[in-house]
């Protein structure tokens, strides 16, 4: 059964650059996604593989050692829903399959998503600046920046550019 057929349920599988190591690999996440399931690319090292099942419960694999690898099964909502808000950030801050593969594809970094949310927000300038706890002066070279980086002429130019490639939400 493919996860796009089941309503309610999504398959999302989070995983570094190192996942990409060859051909083959890139091969079978393209499968996996043909499947119904979500693929994104993290430029945060992610340690160990975590799956999270229903927001109710949790497997932890831990590190790979000789004796071989021991897993942490949990329901502790506690746990689940905190390592469940920590994927979402870096989910939120990664890049589609297909987007982190092309190789004319920006790489943004914390800051500049934040940004390319802070324009998308339609908050002044002034506005966002003091969201984002920077100066203005700060905030209208890191726009500059980021147009130069998305290869935009406009702010509504980046905007589109972002969308196409895949990098804004």
């Amino acid at each position: 059964m493919r996860a796009a057929d089941s309503p309610g349920f999504t398959v999302r599988k989070l995983l570094s650059p190192v996942a990409l190591a060859d051909e083959e690999a890139r091969a079978h996440l393209r499968l996996v996604r043909s499947k119904g399931a979500l693929v994104r690319i993290s430029g945060s090292p992610l340690p160990h593989e975590t799956i999270i099942v229903d927001r109710r419960v949790m497997i932890l694999a831990g590190r790979e050692t000789p004796a071989g690898r021991e897993y942490t099964v949990t329901a502790s909502r506690n746990l689940v829903d905190g390592v469940h808000a920590l994927l979402q950030a870096i989910w939120d801050n990664s890049l589609d399959l297909d987007a982190y593969l092309r190789s004319d594809v920006p790489r943004l970094d914390t800051d500049g998503r934040m940004i390319l949310e802070a324009l998308g927000s339609g908050l002044t300038d002034a506005s966002a600046a003091g969201r984002l706890g920077v100066s203005l002066r700060t905030y209208r070279r890191r726009v500059a920046e980021l147009m130069l980086t998305l290869e935009a002429g406009s702010r509504f130019q980046a905007g589109l550019r972002a969308g196409e490639l895949g990098l804004s939400r």
